[in-house]
């Protein structure tokens, strides 16, 4: 059996899915949860997602509820040190720590929607490819059994 893809999510990919769980964010997050792809989420995006969380519509409890169904584990913070290989090539600081986790994490994909400052950098970051949610799907989707 081939191993799944690891696959670490943006918390724009996570809210969207919340939101639209028939969209494409959510077939992906649905692909984290039967196994299909091996999902991660870091405390900093959940603390994202639980900020904005309100903002779709959606009750704090409900969603902690969902997300503990698809992510076994809570990765914790990246180093500091990989934070910082990453700071010199983002357009805001803030969004390195995503790329920090999924270098960590020894990701195969960054899942993101974020077009202005993640996935402008697909051309930057070779350790592991930033999609989004449709590339993704289109990506794995013979490898994938829906």
């Amino acid at each position: 059996m081939k191993k799944a893809p690891i696959v670490i999510f943006n918390a724009s990919v996570v809210l969207a899915g919340l939101r639209a769980p028939s969209g494409g964010s959510g077939k992906v997050l649905s692909w984290a949860k039967g196994g299909k792809i091996k999902g991660i989420i870091s405390e900093i995006v959940l603390d994202e997602v639980f900020r904005h969380v309100a903002k779709i519509g959606q009750e704090e409890k409900r969603a902690l509820k969902y997300l503990g169904s698809i992510f076994k584990k809570i990765f914790p913070p990246p180093q500091k040190e990989n934070v910082e290989v990453y700071e010199n090539i983002v357009k805001d600081l803030g969004d390195a720590h995503i790329l920090a986790s999924a270098k960590e994490a020894k990701a195969n994909f960054l899942v993101t929607l974020d077009k202005k400052h993640l996935l402008v950098l697909k051309n930057k970051v070779k350790d592991f490819e930033i999609v989004t949610p449709g590339q993704l799907i289109e990506k794995l989707l013979g490898s994938i059994n829906n």
